[in-house]
């Protein structure tokens, strides 16, 4: 499988960095198409409401927990990267007059709302699932690569047209992982220009 990824990648920038827009353009879209499909489909399964009611709802006094605070700061600079170099690498391409900081407040406030939207996604369908268990949402939820590896895909197996669900599902963490991809390996190579094509 690593091989196959490697060999996306390839085809993907054997060119040089000018054809990768298209594809970046395409692997960033696509999980938005499947996020909205999954939440469609998932706002029609019985149960929905019980997984957003719980998403939606804050629990008040674990704010007084520094845990929380922590790893919220966490997946704050994991999602976005700054540490990276990636997000400056790409912006290194932008004409020099360009207005970086208004694209870096843009970047921030799409991750974030990305990520708030892709919580109603995932909770309505671990609501369904909660009610065809019969067991509380927080009894469903596990917190890491076991929502997404385990508890989500078990609730796409029970969803009708089950295969194609889980197709786009995992296509679309393909796509976002070869997005990712794309742009730390253009990251590397942009200190040895002499490697791309004009």
């Amino acid at each position: 499988m690593l091989g196959l990824a490697w060999l996306v990648l390839f085809f993907s920038l054997r060119k040089g960095v000018e054809t990768s827009g298209k594809i970046v353009y395409f692997m960033a879209t696509f999980p938005y198409v499947v996020l909205v499909a999954l939440l469609i489909r998932g706002v029609t399964l019985e149960g929905y409401m019980k997984g957003i009611e719980f998403y939606i709802i804050p629990e008040w006094e674990k704010l007084k927990d520094v845990n929380v605070w922590r790893e919220a700061a966490t997946q704050i600079f994991y999602s976005l990267g700054p540490a990276f170099g990636t997000l400056i690498t790409m912006a290194s391409y932008n004409p020099f007059r360009h207005n970086c900081y208004r694209d870096a407040i843009l970047v921030a406030i799409i991750n974030c709302s990305t990520s708030i939207f892709a919580g109603f996604v995932i909770f309505s369908m671990l609501g369904y699932m909660a009610t065809i268990t019969n067991q509380a949402v927080e009894d469903v939820t596990q917190s890491g690569p076991g929502l997404v590896f385990v508890v989500y895909p078990e609730g796409i197996a029970r969803m009708p047209v089950s295969g194609l669900w889980a197709f786009l599902f995992f296509f679309m963490l393909i796509a976002l992982g070869l997005d990712s991809q794309v742009s730390r390996v253009i990251e590397r190579h942009c200190e040895e220009p002499n490697d791309w094509k004009n």
